[in-house]
């Protein structure tokens, strides 16, 4: 924006006023702008009050939508199991049994599990580990091969004899094609259905519990896991 000066040399007038004042004006009033330039500067300011109302307006806005972001991504990412976290430590499924101080140590010989659970939730183990891939065995494998998958985050399904047909059905398809779980048969296991991981150990009467699931969401490669990520491919394929 531009205007032309009165008297652009700045000098005094020769009536002896102030540059820019026209004769016989108070010098101690300020000159007054054309009507054109009065207002040109009115609607600049104008604008320039309309921008700074609708600057404080929209701050609370965005600080509160930055408010409820942190309070989303603080409730997002549920653990496993559901909305609680899951502690390697203690029960996290109704009903399950912990197991602790269990040992990691690797031998080729058999491993007596009497002392344990049936079937056993961890200890020294063999070299080699059981598939794991989504396996289903018809026949009970080797429970120091069982273990060593147990150490790398699997989830171990076996039934006993008192197991009804349809039950063991039911598990196969929960089963079978799915990482890190693996199912067999214990004919002297005390529950028809136990869902085991390492340090843990869940007994049911049917394969509709709906223990089951969360059994598998807290367990398959959970916290507890020794070796998360260890593959359970590439090992002992058979019984």
């Amino acid at each position: 924006m531009s205007y032309e000066h009165p008297n652009p040399s700045g000098a005094p007038q020769d009536d002896g006023t102030p540059p820019g004042t026209s004769p016989g004006a108070d010098p101690g009033r300020r000159p007054r702008l054309s009507t054109p330039l009065r207002a040109t500067v009115m609607a600049a300011a104008t604008v320039a009050v309309v921008g700074v109302s609708t600057a404080v307006t929209a701050n609370p806005t965005a600080e509160s939508g930055s408010s409820e972001s942190r309070q989303g991504s603080a409730a997002e990412a549920p653990a496993p199991g559901g909305d609680r976290r899951v502690d390697p430590d203690r029960a996290n499924v109704k009903g399950e049994k912990v197991y602790r101080g269990l040992s990691r140590e690797h031998t080729e010989g058999r491993v007596d599990y009497s002392g344990g659970p049936t079937p056993p939730a961890g200890g020294r183990h063999h070299p080699t580990w059981q598939n794991a891939d989504g396996d289903v065995y018809t026949e009970p494998v080797r429970n120091e091969h069982a273990v060593h998958t147990l150490e790398h985050g699997a989830v171990w399904v076996t039934y006993s004899d008192r197991a009804d047909a349809a039950d063991v059905k039911a598990l196969k398809a929960k089963v079978e094609g799915v990482p890190y779980r693996f199912m067999s048969p214990v004919p002297g296991q005390d529950s028809p259905v136990k869902l085991t991981a390492w340090g843990h150990q869940l007994s049911l009467r049917s394969a509709d519990d709906r223990r089951v699931d969360q059994f598998f969401d807290a367990y398959v490669q959970g916290p507890q896991t020794p070796e998360q990520g260890a593959p359970v491919t590439g090992g002992r394929a058979t019984p």
